[in-house]
């Protein structure tokens, strides 16, 4: 006969609070992959399989061999729902890499759209003092401008020869 949770006097919320293999497996499918506004869950699970796979094809032959199973989509879903009943040594570690290797992707997109953006308010912090209108059409190589484009100043109004 055991001790159960009871008799030790552990609340049944401690007892789900409880940091599993399996927890930590899903926390970092969760941090390498997250759900976003552009990205769903199916998005997320795909992204996070083809990164493990990717990860796995770059092993030794001797240490896939060694493994009781390849990566699979099914593997990675029943990890994201809670399903597995156990989480191998090997996908911990697995798990790991990828994440760590998407955060370092994510981190060099972060910095290039943090350099262009930079790079777009230096082009336009010149024409500070110019209104909106002025700057934008000026980019557009003055194209807004009546008669630029071939047309004529009493071609402008629109409202009437609708054909």
């Amino acid at each position: 006969m055991g001790i159960s949770p009871k008799d030790v006097g552990i609340s049944p919320k401690a007892q789900e609070a409880t940091v599993t293999d399996a927890v930590v497996a899903r926390n970092l499918i969760e941090t390498g992959f997250p759900v976003s506004a552009g990205r769903n869950i199916t998005a997320a699970l795909s992204d996070c399989f083809n990164a493990l796979s990717e990860h796995e094809k770059k092993l030794p032959r001797v240490v896939r061999d060694e493994r009781a199973r390849p990566w699979t989509k099914r593997r990675v879903e029943a990890i994201w729902g809670r399903e597995a009943r156990r989480i191998d040594h090997y996908e911990i570690q697995d798990l790991t890499a990828v994440a760590v290797e998407e955060a370092r992707n994510e981190r060099q997109r972060l910095r290039a759209r943090e350099e262009r953006l930079a790079a777009f308010l230096a082009a336009h912090r010149q024409g500070d003092s110019e209104p909106v209108d002025q700057r934008v059409g000026g980019m557009a190589g003055g194209l807004d401008h009546t008669g630029a484009g071939g047309t004529e100043p009493e071609d402008d109004d629109q409202s009437r020869n609708w054909r």
